[in-house]
């Protein structure tokens, strides 16, 4: 069984399935007999609307939401058949989610066929702000997330006991919660003299007086596009440390990661691996990181073990089951 490989979940009707060769009925025994064999211990996921009229797709989409399924993969080219442009894909996926029950949660797929409908920055921000999608893949098959926050959403800083902050060395944050109690939460953090590290993941804006209260701000090269635009400079961590008068960390993938902080600037290579899967790649990096801060670990020496720790992550499938023990990190050929 595939779930036994350490698939994350199973993509029962998609273009690999070829759906648009598949009849309705087709589509949904497939994905009922997916979920009937999967038995739980994997999620299932879906697509399955494959139709040029609005109507038509909502047949499609209430048939396969009723097939037991954990997710369905709404498909980028069918929210504008026609490629007539963003208020045509708005409006699409305004109808899909009055169709839909609201707990289903839901992805994107930029499916190829029957043509390449990419997303615009904007459209992906329109999905990510609807509080429904799960994961977005891309026409190369990465992967990208947008937050369904659920609980996450509810979550207050007022939770976290004034005691426990000023005993806490380091608060790490990022950015699925409310952005004005995580706002909050840097504040209070900041009064106390309690370091604070925020993984601007995903990038929603924050006020600049806030980021800048933060000691530490971890980015990806994306997140870091995304700073550069409100903040109007270079992308790079020194541009962003000095325009935000605080530190900034860059991780880059295969190319390592930069920090400038303190008026120093500091660059580790990434460790060499197979790329097998870089879904928690992030998370494993920034909590390795403040755990090695929290340790004493000097900056360099925290960014050498978190990017040794994200490598070991992406050289294996999954999320959480990816993410290495300290004790393999220590002991890793290479590290």
């Amino acid at each position: 069984m595939v779930y036994r490989t350490g698939a994350d979940a199973l993509f029962a009707v998609c273009q690999s399935s070829e759906m648009q060769k598949l009849s309705l009925e087709e589509r949904v025994a497939l994905a009922k007999g997916t979920v009937s064999l999967a038995r739980g211990r994997i999620p299932v996921i879906a697509s399955g609307h494959i139709s040029e009229s609005r109507e038509d797709q909502r047949t499609e989409l209430k048939a396969m939401a009723e097939t037991g399924i954990d997710a369905l993969v709404l498909v980028s080219n069918r929210l504008d058949p026609a490629n007539a442009g963003s208020e045509a894909f708005q409006a699409s996926l305004e109808a899909i989610l009055s169709w839909l029950p609201n707990d289903l949660q839901l992805g994107l797929y930029e499916c190829p066929a029957p043509y390449r409908r990419l997303l615009t920055d904007d459209e992906f921000r329109l999905c990510r702000d609807t509080g429904r999608a799960s994961i977005l893949i891309n026409a190369k098959g990465q992967n990208m997330i947008a937050v369904a926050p659920g609980a996450n959403s509810e979550a207050s800083a007022d939770v976290i006991d004034d005691t426990l902050l000023r005993d806490a060395t380091i608060v790490l944050m990022q950015m699925e919660n409310d952005v004005s109690e995580i706002e909050r939460l840097i504040r209070r953090a900041k009064n106390v003299g309690t370091k604070t590290i925020l993984n601007l993941a995903p990038a929603i804006p924050l006020e600049i007086g806030s980021l800048s209260l933060c000691d530490l701000i971890v980015v990806n090269d994306d997140e870091a596009g995304a700073l550069a635009g409100w903040l109007a400079c270079e992308p790079s961590a020194p541009a962003l440390s000095r325009r935000l008068n605080t530190g900034v960390l860059r991780t880059l993938g295969g190319e390592g990661a930069e920090a400038f902080s303190d008026g120093r600037e500091v660059k580790v290579s990434a460790m060499a691996v197979n790329v097998e899967d870089t879904t928690a790649a992030g998370d494993c990096f920034v909590g390795v990181l403040a755990s090695a801060l929290d340790r004493g670990l000097s900056l360099e020496a925290s960014m050498r073990r978190a990017t040794r720790a994200a490598g070991i992550a992406c050289s294996r499938r999954g999320s959480q089951a990816s993410i290495p023990f300290a004790t393999e990190t220590d002991s890793w050929p290479g590290g």
